[in-house]
């Protein structure tokens, strides 16, 4: 058999899982096992009976339970499996009435080995137990009542019991019973029943283990491991726990029956009342350094690297640290390292009992209480939790691999993750809590059955509010709180958690939450409370708490200033933007790093949100893919005769992309030359910057799968570039900005569609929500006034301009901007203040024969009061010919002319048009182009 040979076990079908503090650990299947295969084998050091009897002497109880007693070839021997090597075999509980494996002797090589098989078909997720053949095993009579404990706190299997809940007094009938299957053939020369055998235990035989040669390793379903025996070994190789025991024998008895009792689930809180942690010691003005360290005696010595090396110098990790120079930074690494894995298990059984002194890295300078410690997640020292975030940034141990993420409280929750998972949550669950903030109401969250069942924001909201419950009312539990008979306190607590005075809510929104949340709390126990409940909730709910917080939230609203951007704003953003992106180009140019990398992508990121006015996560989201794949071929022949100079010149001028918009609507983006330019050096220096190839994003993260943030790089360059107000320059509110804009242009329907579509949303969200000409309204180069009541085709942008810095010209675009703030009449909808200045125009008369119009002479714009009482021309067939012979490829095509065909049209029928503008031609072969589609459908 492979994994007896190889002594390794099936790690593809087998894990080991903390059950409770109870059990301690347990060995389950990870795969189905079918009836009859083999599981695992018991491993450890193969002994004689004298031996037996010579380590049962030196041995506590706890570590005597391991030993394996069996008959072979007419002589007993004993498998001694109490050093923790890392093999599974050890780990499997008892199960007197159903287990699902059996324990047999097989003849492998002539050496006898115990190995577990299927008595049935396993299941994934079950647990791995045999029977022990004992009848004296205190488990099983005096553990009855935890048992039933366990069974409600929803353990896998109910039925089975922990092999550790013992005492001293049964200490020698531990051990299984002798096995009574047929002994196999012999060889009486395999073994040595000699005193020297003796030697043959203390052996380095197993190579895996992590803890080797400690005579008194507690066993690994002891209660101490719920604090250390699910930390796994980091990608580094060092050991992010220790899976050895130092708690004294005497100890063992008051933890084994502390486990058994119920606890209170408030119990945790009490119970690290009386741990503390002292502070150093002084001698006049000297310091005292008689701190006390603990590992593999059970026994704190002060002088701990001179101790070491003349007790424990044949342990594994003793050795190697020997091995290097005295007063050498790799010695001091390893020393510092073994004094922190005893002071760990020392600190874990302390924090377990409640009582005792915490060994802390340095000792505080007064005596502080337990909660003001955490271990760290890489060395395992104990430093206080200010100061543990700085340590964890140049912590010795800490792999190269493992980015430590910024912040105190995330480097805290970090370090309470790598704790075991609790017996009444799932790993999942239990990374939820633990990225949570430490605070009182993270204790309270995993302590409480039903907010455990909730999702992370809600038990956030439900532990507040037991938080505040416990403060101001008689509430304790979250059962208490969906107490029908207790529906005031609850009310009371609600109001108390949401700041309630005088008739109004600090916070109405978490009101509202709260309301919700207390409906869906369930439990199967708690059915008949949480339905009368409910029935009280949805009478006395709206009346006492939802309307109060609804009508503050909208109050809330009335009078809140909406920030838009202002000129001089945009202008310094766009001139900072421009400037540091020459810089940061030129640096990547030259070299291919990463910060200028970084650096180049967020200032096209935030350039590319501020020009074309999206949304921030559009664009940062935009995959590479879409750039790759952009239209560069130069326009079509019919479509480039159709458009003006100036649109051609701005076809020519930018880059086009079309990128998936809200809802999957595809919007294009807008690159200038310069904008291009950078972006194709962005993606030639993609890998040499240690952009990932798997990173789909064209804004990807260097060493990572994700994207930067536009709105993260709008908010850092507002106000690195010294702006005013930094908060209006948001992609919403500049994508406000530029639908307000739209409300000054006389923008027809179509081109107002355009512009909607352009900007990612439906024509009626830009009408509902954008449009609001009470507010302030400016322009990137401070020209709203110039364009004020022109349409887009009298509006010329030449796309070379520079924005305008001088004084002078800053000054005259205030002035322009200042002159569109205006309160809107009743009857009006955009009245400039020049045109109220202005004599109404005189209804438009036929001129007289000798009088000359110019052809490109723009209508004169009236009141729609004027445009009512307008007398219509009718088009008379000498200019219906005239207009037919140029345009007529215009109406048969269904396109609407640009300005410049209207006008070659007029100049070479100068007679026949001469009481035409261009307006009037574009108008026309519009209107015959509609009434062409018409007479098309009624065919």
């Amino acid at each position: 058999m492979h994994h007896v040979v190889s002594k390794t076990d099936k790690t593809f079908k087998l894990e080991v899982k903390y059950i409770n503090a109870v059990k301690g650990r347990g060995l389950f299947a990870k795969g189905s096992i079918c009836k009859g295969d083999f599981v695992v084998e018991y491993r450890g050091d193969i002994i004689s009976d004298a031996e037996l009897q010579r380590r049962r002497k030196r041995y506590h109880t706890s570590s005597a339970a391991f030993m394996f007693e069996f008959k072979w070839r007419g002589k007993t021997w004993c498998i001694d499996a109490s050093r923790e090597d890392g093999s599974f075999g050890r780990i499997v509980n008892d199960d007197h009435k159903h287990p699902n494996c059996k324990m047999k002797k097989i003849d492998v090589n002539g050496q006898p080995h115990l190995c577990l098989f299927a008595l049935n078909d396993i299941k994934e997720g079950e647990e791995i137990s045999y029977d022990y053949r004992g009848e004296d095993y205190p488990w099983r009579t005096q553990m009855t009542s935890t048992a039933a404990n366990t069974r409600a706190d929803g353990d896998s299997d109910p039925s089975l019991r922990s092999k550790t809940q013992m005492n001293d007094t049964t200490g020698q009938n531990n051990s299984p019973q002798q096995m009574k299957d047929e002994d196999l053939q012999d060889s009486d020369e395999l073994f040595d029943s000699t005193p020297e055998s003796s030697d043959y235990y203390f052996t380095d035989t197993t190579s895996e283990s992590d803890c080797d040669g400690d005579a008194y390793l507690l066993p690994n379903q002891t209660k101490l491991q719920l604090l250390y025996d699910e930390l796994e070994v980091d990608e580094s190789g060092s050991l992010s726990s220790l899976d050895c025991d130092t708690t004294p024998p005497d100890k063992m008895h008051s933890l084994a029956s502390e486990a058994s009792e119920t606890e209170e689930p408030c119990s945790s809180q009490n119970a690290i009342d009386g741990v503390v942690v002292s502070a150093y010691q002084k001698r006049g003005v000297n310091r005292v350094y008689n701190k006390r360290l603990y590992l593999y005696c059970c026994k704190p010595y002060a002088k701990m690297a001179r101790h070491l090396e003349s007790s424990h110098a044949y342990e594994s990790d003793v050795a190697k640290a020997l091995s290097f120079q005295n007063s050498s930074k790799e010695r001091k690494k390893q020393l510092d390292y073994i004094r922190n894995r005893g002071n760990y298990a020392h600190n874990a059984a302390v924090m377990q009992s409640g009582k005792g002194e915490l060994v802390p890295f340095k000792r505080p300078a007064k005596e502080a209480q337990r909660k003001d410690f955490m271990h760290c997640a890489y060395c395992q020292g104990l430093f206080t939790r200010k100061v543990l975030w700085r340590h964890m940034r140049t912590c010795r141990l800490q792999p190269q691999s493992v980015p430590l993420k910024p912040g105190k409280n995330r480097v805290q929750s970090m370090c309470i993750y790598t704790g075991p998972v609790p017996s009444n949550m799932t790993k999942q669950l239990w990374e939820v809590i633990s990225v949570m903030h430490p605070d009182p109401i993270t204790d309270i969250i995993k302590n409480d059955k039903v907010i455990i069942d909730m999702v992370r924001e809600k038990m956030r909201e439900l532990g507040r509010l037991v938080h505040s419950a416990r403060r101001v009312t008689s509430l304790k539990t979250m059962e208490d709180c969906v107490n029908s008979k207790k529906y005031m306190e609850t009310v009371k607590a609600v109001k108390y958690t949401c700041g309630y005075e005088s008739d109004k809510f600090v916070i109405p929104s978490l009101a509202k939450k709260l309301g919700s949340s207390l409906v869906k709390v369930n439990d199967k126990q708690l059915v008949k409370n949480a339905s009368e409940f409910q029935v009280v909730h949805q009478e006395k709910w709206n009346e006492m708490i939802l309307a109060t917080a609804w009508r503050n939230i909208r109050e809330a609203k009335w009078n809140v200033p909406t920030l838009m951007p202002f000129t001089e704003d945009v202008q310094k953003m766009h001139t900072y933007l421009s400037q540091v992106q020459d810089e940061w180009y030129k640096s990547l140019s030259e070299s291919s790093f990463t910060k200028a990398w970084v650096e180049l992508a967020k200032v096209c990121l935030a350039q590319i949100i501020l020009f074309n006015r999206k949304r921030g996560g559009e664009v940062a989201s935009m995959p590479l893919s879409a750039f790759l794949s952009r239209d560069t071929s130069d326009l079509h022949e019919d479509v480039d005769w159709a458009l003006s100079k100036v649109e051609k010149k701005l076809c020519r001028h930018f880059s086009r992309i079309i990128i998936r918009g809200k809802h999957g609507r595809p919007i294009p983006v807008l690159l200038t030359p310069k904008m291009l330019c950078a972006l194709e050096l962005l993606v030639k220096k993609r890998e040499p910057c240690g952009v990932l190839k798997d990173n789909a994003y064209m804004f990807a993260r260097p060493e990572a799968m994700t994207h930067f943030r536009g709105s993260d790089c709008l908010r850092g360059f507002a106000k690195a570039c010294g702006a005013k107000c930094p908060k209006s320059l948001t992609s919403t509110r500049l994508r406000k900005h530029a639908a307000i804009l739209s409300t000054v242009l006389n923008m027809t329907d179509t081109e107002m569609d355009q512009l909607a579509n352009f900007l990612g949303h439906k024509l009626k969200i830009h009408h509902e929500l954008c449009r609001l000409p009470e507010k302030t309204m400016a322009l990137e180069q401070g020209r709203l006034a110039e364009f004020h009541g022109k349409n887009l085709d009298e509006i010329v942008i030449d796309p070379d301009e520079k924005v305008l810095e001088s004084d002078e010209d800053r000054s005259i675009q205030e002035g322009h901007c200042a002159s569109t703030v205006y309160e809107p009449k009743a009857e009006e909808t955009l009245p400039p203040p020049e045109r109220n200045k202005m004599p109404p125009p005189k209804r438009l008369k036929p001129p007289s024969p000798d009088e000359k119009i110019p052809s490109g002479a723009s209508a004169v714009r009236t009141s729609l009061k004027d445009k009512t009482t307008r007398r219509k021309n009718p088009w008379q067939q000498t200019e219906v010919q005239a207009v037919e012979r140029h345009l007529m490829r215009f109406i048969t095509s269904f396109t609407v002319p640009a300005k410049s065909d209207c006008e070659k049209c007029l100049k070479a029928e100068p007679e026949a048009l001469k009481y035409r503008d261009w307006k009037n031609v574009k108008f026309f072969i519009y209107n015959r182009i509609t009434a062409y589609k018409k007479s098309l459908k009624c065919k």
